[in-house]
């Protein structure tokens, strides 16, 4: 039996209407029962940002405690220099100390968990997202259908003239729903781009407080090895404690008159060596690589003894036994030890500039002899215990500049250290 070929045609017809009349809202239905998962996802942030605002009420809780240690560090500052005194006052510096850095990991920890909680809302808007937008093509696909078929195709398919408005309403149906699909995926569009940026923004804050973190470890290890250093210079005697801020204080008046007899002295020769750094042209090298980092600066606030004397130099972290080197070329005045630096060099330069190098596990140059620029002049020491340590925060070399026999910034005359 042969069909005629209209009829071929009016049953394709038929089957195109029935799938495009399948309704829109059972489209929507789908994209939106991916909501009934938005419970869980719910749960889980909610769950995150309670253990954010537990990580958040610790860090007040340790605000307080640090308060109170900073106002008894300020009480023993203000009192009278005595090691008595001294030893608490570190002791009260480290538990400060240990307070910052249970803080600093609490906020590392705190801001970790609220990157979770956005990352747990971005992957679920972006496949909320993907839903919608799949949602959408298909949408579209389907009004596209229903606007290639013509009202006579609609007629002589359907058996009164109700249907082709049904039809009709049909697309439009198609077309509110389409809309309302690109109006989701716009505001979870914008939604996900503030939540990203947000969470880009956290991880920076993250990554700052890791660097304050690590900082504050540093500067607690040093803190315990001034303790440590001071006990053993001191052998826990009040009258070696003086001796150390005697000898201190005349080292400083003694090593400036030192360096004006040393330059007058060395004239001729000074005049005739690093000509460069005579003119002024050329800084200063560091005498050790500061990569590792620098543990003090000059006149630094953290420093442990800054309530009795500025800190006059800067502190190089190292290792003990490293290479140290010649800042320029100059004459070695010294090599000397004492309670306070250890064993120290000093080397004079032309332009009345002289450079210290404290700390040393050993002395290479020998006094009244010329040093190029470079020169390797001892081996960095400083580890609390060792000989020739002194009073030190751990391994490290420290670096003064002098001008005109006086402690400057040596930072005014040093490359910096991205440079390194």
């Amino acid at each position: 039996m042969r069909f005629p070929r209209a009829w071929f045609y009016v049953s394709a017809t038929l089957l195109t209407l029935v799938f495009a009349y399948i309704p829109s809202r059972t489209l929507l239905a789908q994209t939106t029962s991916s909501d009934t998962t938005g419970a869980d996802i719910k749960a889980q942030v909610d769950e995150l940002n309670g253990q954010v605002k537990t990580k958040r009420n610790k860090i007040k809780e340790l605000d307080t405690l640090i308060s109170n240690y900073k106002n008894k560090i300020a009480q023993q500052e203000a009192a009278q220099a005595s090691l008595e005194n001294e030893i608490l006052l570190l002791d009260n510096r480290i538990l400060k100390k240990g307070l910052d850095i249970e803080q600093a990991k609490t906020e590392s920890e705190a801001l970790t968990l609220e990157i979770n909680a956005l990352t747990v809302q971005i992957t679920a808007l972006e496949k909320r997202m993907g839903l919608q937008k799949d949602l959408a093509s298909e949408l579209l696909r389907r009004v596209r259908v229903m606007d290639n078929v013509s009202p006579l195709e609609v007629l002589l398919t359907k058996q009164s003239l109700s249907a082709f408005f049904d039809r009709l309403n049909e697309v439009k149906r198609l077309e509110s729903d389409l809309m309302d699909v690109l109006d989701r995926v716009k505001t979870a569009k914008q939604t996900l781009e503030a939540d990203q940026q947000t969470r880009d923004k956290k991880r920076i804050a993250l990554l700052e407080q890791k660097k304050t973190l690590q900082k504050e470890e540093l500067v607690l290890e040093a803190e315990k090895n001034f303790k440590l250093s001071l006990a053993e210079q001191t052998k826990s005697k009040q009258s070696e404690f003086e001796r150390i801020l005697s000898e201190l204080h005349e080292q400083q008046q003694a090593t400036s008159d030192e360096i004006t007899a040393v330059e007058s002295r060395l004239k001729d020769k000074l005049d005739a060596v690093d000509e460069a750094l005579a003119r002024g042209d050329v800084l200063l090298n560091w005498p050790i690589s500061p990569t590792r980092g620098i543990t003090a600066k000059f006149h630094d606030p953290s420093y442990p003894f800054r309530n009795l004397f500025e800190h006059p130099g800067e502190d190089i972290r190292a290792l003990v036994g490293t290479d140290v080197h010649a800042a320029a070329g100059g004459y070695v005045a010294w090599n000397k030890t004492g309670r306070m630096y250890g064993n120290y060099t000093m080397i004079v330069h032309p332009g009345n500039i002289a450079t210290v190098y404290a700390h040393l596990s050993r002395f290479i140059a020998k006094p009244d002899t010329y040093v190029e620029r470079g020169a390797v002049i001892g081996k960095s020491g400083g580890r609390p215990g060792d000989q020739g340590a002194g009073l030190s925060t751990g391994p490290h070399l420290h670096f003064e500049v002098r001008q005109n026999g006086i402690p400057v910034n040596p930072e005014n005359f040093l490359s910096s250290i991205d440079a390194e």
